[in-house]
């Protein structure tokens, strides 16, 4: 038979070590916590920096890389390529509507010409996504403005 000290003892040990499990597995980030990226826009400077910089830390940053969309053919080809090869399965779109359309992504990289930084960021924004823009953010303050709004 049980005295009421051992089980409270055996209950405090229990009640501790639920708290520190709970507490270490509050630490894990899992697969509803990563972050789901994609890419607009498979520019030099995406290939040659932005994108080596952020695979290295990819895992550290729970994030992974779901899409890309270039309006032009071979970008896409060339970042399916890429990416295949390291076992990332990348949802290929012909341009950004397809992009926002699909349920992969909840954050984008702006790497298109400067032109159309503001202008694509302003659409990423209204479409739900978090964005990451290259610089210059804009070349002109209508531009600017329009992602105001």
């Amino acid at each position: 038979m049980t005295t009421r000290r051992e089980f409270i003892q055996k209950s405090t040990l229990g009640a501790a070590g639920l708290t520190l499990g709970a507490k270490s597995y509050s630490r894990i980030m899992g697969a509803n916590d990563r972050i789901r990226v994609g890419i607009v826009g498979y520019s030099d400077r995406f290939r040659g920096s932005l994108s080596p910089a952020f695979l290295s830390l990819a895992k550290e940053l729970n994030f992974e890389f779901t899409a890309v969309s270039d309006l032009w053919s071979l970008r896409r080809e060339a970042a399916d390529t890429f990416y295949k090869a390291k076992g990332i399965k990348l949802r290929l779109a012909r341009n950004n509507d397809e992009l926002w359309e699909g349920k992969d992504t909840d954050a984008v990289f702006v790497s298109t010409p400067d032109f159309s930084h503001a202008l694509v960021t302003a659409d990423a924004v209204r479409a739900g996504r978090d964005v990451y823009c290259e610089k210059p953010f804009a070349e002109t303050m209508a531009d600017a403005r329009v992602t105001r709004k």
